[in-house]
């Protein structure tokens, strides 16, 4: 039985340590702790009867020394070395026994932290749990003798005397002893239960529980206790094998080692200079910054270190937290709509140049009561002057008014073609803007970074070739280019929060009014004057098309038409879009009495520049729409924030769709796939990443199914 139980306990460490090996996919880091303890080792066994009666004399001082090691975020590996003593001293009307045995043991134990719980208190302390398997040895003696030689006798009344009670001359010659505690006898070698030379070495099974207190990111402090189950009953020199009042029962005996420890983190790999360059302050006073890690505001400067907290996500930083400010001119650059400003010019809060002509203008309207100059309004202009070169001054973050971020899928000069832009018509918030003498062609409208990331990645999962993101000047006239390194920084954060961006798979129908299509450009605002002119170009046919409009109803789009009648555009026709695609207004489901007069479907094909569905409903996938289906591969599921390792995958991988579920959790899916053998592909090439999750998916209608699941779903 013993066996079975030793070897059920060592393949439960090799699965444990194997699978938890399998987490941490990502640059191990050997962090071994070197920890010292001591405590208390307690025997129970048939002497004093399994200390059913608390006896404190049972327990010995003993020490440890340990190496404790993480092999993953939940386990820790620990090799540890033990020394103690235990001892018995049971006296009653039946016997008198006594031993002390000095135990030497050698043990590994695979430990339990608990991880993810306990996340709000993890920094400070964690409880544990740990099994593991022990060899040890024992030497075990009895105190028989006093320190002259005498031989102790028990007698019934009590008393320990130098004679057997029974003995005839006990009544004259025998006297009163006194036991000195000197444990001088060896019980193996007394042989009292003829047992011979023993092997006086066994193995047990530990069972650990307990807490560590993190005092500072080196030193932990530890309370835990430790149940031995050992396989011997022969530490005590009780078994069955003995006769009379020495007979045992099949019980083996067990120790429990009660203890308190200081260890500290080796932490072989990155030093800590490198990983928080600046641990004084301006007076010389260390800072223990690494105590609390944390990064509110996600810059990448822990907040301990970081004199600017709160930072704009869009905001690249110094190695002190604050945004960076490359032409000195007060503004930071994540807001500054005039780089490389001449060092000492005066700027207004957008980071442009004050001319002389400015200040005259603002000085006019200041002294001008009359309001000949200007209409009555209010005009506020904030002055910003870096006089100091090399000096930054920390400002708080605003919001610009009117700021917002856009996807750019095309820019162009005024007297350049773009072209293949008619496939983003089929998107309602596709539009043409005008800033200065260049247009651009953009997708959306964010007020934030994280959605504007989000929106791109959405984007670019549906195959779209997102040019850039843009936000708008302070003055709305400009369009600036997001930084790479914004975009990559705001990637990350999004894969760590689940961020959603939109879900274009979604079923959604738009409907347009189309005004003309030329085999050259022309000016819109001359020929469609007051109209908000879309644009949409082809290199399939080079003809160059222009709508206006973007409706969710055909008949919203009727009554838009009917207005542009009566303002001379009688020429238009209505379009209509299904997830992007052109599809004709019978496809729509447009009803036949709202069709426009003499309307033919065949005729309205003629004006498609776009690819037909070619898809055919087949026997095998009868009731499928197989235009609408997906390949994907499930990456990463998550209830809790993803471990950063995870989101190093992932932003390695790149293109990643985040799908909050109803329950809080977040599943992050592939790219999507137009076939089964290129998802299978994909599936070994991410295996290389050990990650746990991996399944394929099959994504329909915007809904996520397993392959088992949407067979019996839909065929």
């Amino acid at each position: 039985m013993s066996k079975h139980i030793t070897y059920s306990i060592l393949s439960l460490f090799l699965i444990c340590t194997s699978h938890s090996y399998a987490q941490d996919t990502l640059k191990q880091v050997f962090r071994p702790r070197l920890g010292l303890g001591t405590g208390v080792m307690t025997y129970y066994g048939e002497v004093q009867n399994y200390q059913k009666t608390f006896t404190p004399t049972v327990n010995r001082i003993g020490g440890l020394v340990y190496v404790n090691a993480p092999i993953s975020k939940m386990f820790n590996v620990e090799f540890s070395a033990t020394y103690g003593k235990i001892a018995s001293n049971e006296r009653t009307i039946k016997r008198s026994y006594n031993f002390e045995s000095r135990i030497r043991m050698g043990t590994v134990m695979l430990y339990y932290n608990f991880y993810p719980l306990f996340q709000e208190h993890r920094s400070s302390f964690h409880p544990f749990i740990g099994m593991g398997f022990s060899s040890f040895e024992f030497l075990s003696k009895t105190d028989r003798y006093d320190e002259l030689g005498n031989e102790y006798f028990y007698w019934s009344d009590g008393s320990i005397m130098s004679l057997d009670e029974n003995d005839p001359l006990a009544s004259t010659e025998a006297v009163p002893l006194t036991r000195d505690y000197t444990y001088e006898t060896d019980l193996r070698e007394l042989n009292e239960d003829n047992l011979g030379k023993y092997r006086e070495q066994s193995l047990s099974i530990p069972l650990s529980l307990g807490v560590e207190w993190h005092m500072s990111p080196r030193w932990d402090f530890r309370i835990a206790t430790t149940y031995n189950f050992t396989f011997t009953d022969l530490i005590d020199n009780v078994s069955p094998a003995g006769t009379g009042i020495r007979k045992g029962d099949e019980k083996n005996d067990r120790l429990l080692f009660t203890y308190v420890s200081l260890s500290y983190d080796l932490k072989f790999g990155k030093n800590d200079d490198e990983e928080y360059p600046k641990l004084i302050d301006d007076e010389g006073i260390p800072l223990f910054a690494e105590w609390d890690p944390n990064d509110f505001d996600k810059d990448g400067v822990i907040d301990a270190l970081d004199d600017c907290p709160a930072t704009p996500l869009e905001a690249l930083v110094d190695t002190s937290g604050c945004p960076l400010d490359t032409d000195e001119d007060g503004v930071p650059d994540y807001y500054d709509d005039e780089p490389g400003t001449k060092f000492g010019s005066y700027v207004n809060e957008f980071g442009v140049t004050i001319t002389e002509e400015d200040f005259i203008d603002h000085a006019r309207l200041y002294y001008d009561s009359t309001g000949y100059e200007q209409p009555f309004e209010e005009f506020r202009t904030e002055v910003v002057m870096n006089k100091e070169r090399n000096k930054t001054y920390p400002r708080a973050a605003k919001t610009k008014s009117g700021l917002t971020y856009v996807i750019l899928v095309g820019k162009e000069r005024k007297d350049i073609t773009v072209n293949d832009l008619h496939k983003f018509l089929g998107y309602n918030d596709y539009s043409t803007m005008m800033k200065g003498d260049t247009v651009y062609y953009t997708l959306g409208s964010y007020n934030s970074i994280e959605e504007a990331v989000a929106a791109k990645n959405s984007l670019e999962d549906k195959g779209v070739d997102v040019t850039e993101i843009g936000r708008n000047s302070g003055n709305g006239e400009t369009l600036f280019s997001v930084d790479e390194e914004v975009i990559e920084k705001v990637e990350r954060v999004n894969l760590q929060e689940g961020r959603e961006g939109p879900n274009y798979s979604e079923p959604e129908q738009v409907y347009r009014v189309q005004l003309g299509a030329f085999r050259t450009k022309v000016d819109t605002d001359e020929l469609y004057p007051g109209l908000d002119v879309v644009y949409g170009a082809s290199d399939k046919d080079n003809i160059n098309r222009y709508y206006t409009g973007s409706f969710k109803t055909f008949e919203e789009a009727t009554e838009y038409q009917k207005e542009l009648k009566k303002k001379g555009f009688d020429k238009t026709f209505i379009v209509a879009y299904e997830q992007q695609k052109r599809v004709t207004l019978v496809e729509a489901g447009v009803d036949e009495d709202k069709l426009p007069t003499n309307y033919s479907e065949t005729t309205e094909l003629t004006t498609f520049v776009e690819d037909r569905d070619t898809n055919q409903v087949t026997q095998e996938n009868a009731g499928v729409d197989m235009s609408k289906v997906k390949y994907r591969v499930q990456l990463a599921y998550s209830k809790e924030e993803i471990p950063v390792e995870i989101v190093d995958i992932l932003y390695n991988i790149k293109r990643i769709k985040p799908v909050k579920g109803k329950d809080g959790s977040t599943t992050y899916y592939s790219q999507e796939y137009e076939t089964e053998e290129e998802r299978d592909e994909a599936i070994k090439e991410f295996e290389k990443y050990e990650l746990e999750n991996l399944l394929p998916i099959i994504e329909y209608n915007g809904e996520f199914y397993t392959e088992d699941v949407f067979n019996k779903k839909f065929r």
